[in-house]
């Protein structure tokens, strides 16, 4: 069945060596003269590479067959709101290039149909250490981002038609370059981005999220329509701090799905750099204007009437535990990433296990002296917990697996308050048994932020962070969550 599909594709290229016929070519020989590096356009402070196509992670519905990468659909769209074709994305490690780039082209060798596509979606890592939006390369395009940098990641944004049928991709090749010029997202506003949006529970326990993860009962995570802002499976990269004036309460968590209704809608951005909608305010989404203004014929991007002004879905666990949610409804919404600042760019394992992905990551708790509290503002996620300090270790321990082995720093946040130990410690335990380090802090300051413990080489397995008990008694020490990256 798949060789019959595929019979009847068509060699597609995409990059800027087709810019004049971007589409569709009639062979793949025409790919490989084309990709040449004599074929490509000379430009300054430029860089090539090739992504491994074994190397990336994507979800189910993505087979690696001997002709490629096989974006094959076998469900329907998760979103009760519904979508007639299929997005697969699949992404490839961070890599570290030999200069700084601003702008990344991709020429691409794939088979498909013209109900079918392919885009590339990259990223740049920030002097901060943080993450940039995504941006996206289709047909004949260059991908601008935000800034210059030297660590980029890229990753494929496969599009089946109404039939299920999606892509094959073969190669990818990309070019990287300097071009200059001063884009307005380089200036950061002193503080996260807030506004007020109309949110809906997602729900959908046992689906498939955009970026691969099972959504399970009484899950923690939001939707935003826009994959610019959708992190990694299991990662921390894009988060918002909701918060639902009805019963004071807020919670902290991380974008790990597309939608509502739309998903080119980056409503958080200024017009210069929003994907769609661009004559829309900042901070409305297009979903709320066709509602309630009857903005584009009062329908969104596919050409569906909008049942409600929804620009963000909520998580089950985050809806009716954290947020104490009984109904869709209005929120305050912070979109983290946009300052800047304190946004986690790796996996965190939270003091709240309802917030892990255990396959990844725990907490693991011995005695029985912990507590969870929220009485000092400034803690990662939904709560904290805090230990009186004792001559007994008795350790809050957060596992972190390893597929293979590497080198990751490891940062924690805590809660700061003048009770807190000032040797609170820290204890690194690698898979195979053997202690790295234990490190000291003082939690008697940098709360509320993610502070660096050290780096070390880990072997593949379940590797653990201990933050012990045993130091000066008389005070206590906190364990909220810690980061791996």
């Amino acid at each position: 069945m798949r060789s019959s599909a595929r019979s009847v594709f068509k060699s597609m290229m995409l990059g800027v060596a087709l810019m004049q016929s971007p589409a569709l070519a009639e062979s793949p020989q025409s790919f490989g003269a084309a990709s040449s590096p004599a074929a490509l356009p000379e430009r300054a402070s430029t860089v090539r590479w090739t992504e491994e196509l074994a190397s990336g992670e994507g979800t189910g519905e993505l087979v690696r067959t001997r002709d490629g990468l096989l974006f094959e659909p076998y469900a329907v769209m998760r979103r009760p709101e519904g979508l007639s074709r299929l997005t697969g994305l699949y992404t490839f490690p961070a890599r570290t290039l030999a200069q700084p780039v601003d702008t990344i082209r991709p020429l691409l060798q794939a088979s498909a149909s013209p109900e079918m596509g392919v885009e590339v979606d990259v990223r740049v890592r920030t002097p901060q250490g943080a993450w940039s939006e995504w941006r996206t390369a289709s047909a004949g395009e260059a991908a601008r981002l935000p800034r210059a940098g030297t660590e980029v990641q890229v990753r494929l944004a496969l599009l089946a038609d109404e039939h299920g049928r999606g892509p094959v991709v073969r190669e990818v090749r990309l070019e990287g370059s300097l071009e200059g010029g001063t884009s307005r997202e380089d200036f950061q506003p002193l503080a996260a981005l807030s506004y007020r949006i109309f949110a809906t529970r997602e729900g959908l326990v046992g689906g498939t999220t955009a970026n691969g993860h099972v959504i399970k009962s009484n899950d923690r995570f939001v939707a935003l329509p826009s994959r610019r802002a959708l992190a990694s499976n299991g990662g921390s990269e894009y988060q918002v701090k909701v918060c639902y004036s009805k019963t004071g309460k807020c919670t902290t968590t991380s974008v790990w799905d597309v939608g509502p209704w739309n998903t080119k809608d980056d409503y958080w951005n200024p017009s210069s750099v929003r994907e769609m909608w661009k004559t829309l305010p900042q901070g409305k989404p297009e979903a709320q204007a066709a509602y309630q203004d009857g903005f584009n014929g009062g329908l969104d991007q596919f050409g569906r009437r909008p049942a409600n002004p929804a620009g963000i879905d909520i998580a089950d666990g985050a809806f009716w535990t954290d947020l104490g949610m009984s109904n869709n409804d209005w929120v305050d919404v912070t979109y983290l990433w946009t300052s800047g600042g304190s946004t986690p760019t790796g996996l965190v394992i939270d003091s709240n296990n309802a917030n892990n992905d255990s396959t990844r990551g725990y907490l693991q708790l011995t005695g029985t002296s912990w507590a969870s509290s929220t009485n000092v503002a400034g803690y990662f996620g939904s709560n904290y917990l805090a230990s009186p300090t004792a001559a007994v270790s008795e350790p809050a321990t957060f596992w972190f697996y390893l597929p293979t082995a590497a080198t990751r720093t490891i940062d924690a946040w805590w809660t700061a308050a003048s009770d807190r130990s000032t040797t609170a410690p820290f204890i690194v335990w690698n898979a195979n048994g053997t202690q790295l380090a234990t490190v000291k802090v003082n939690q008697q300051a940098n709360g509320g932020r993610w502070n660096t413990l050290g780096t070390w080489s880990f072997p593949a397995g379940w590797n653990k962070v201990q933050l012990s008990r045993w130091t000066t008694a008389g005070s206590y020490v906190i364990a909220d969550a810690i980061q791996v990256r």
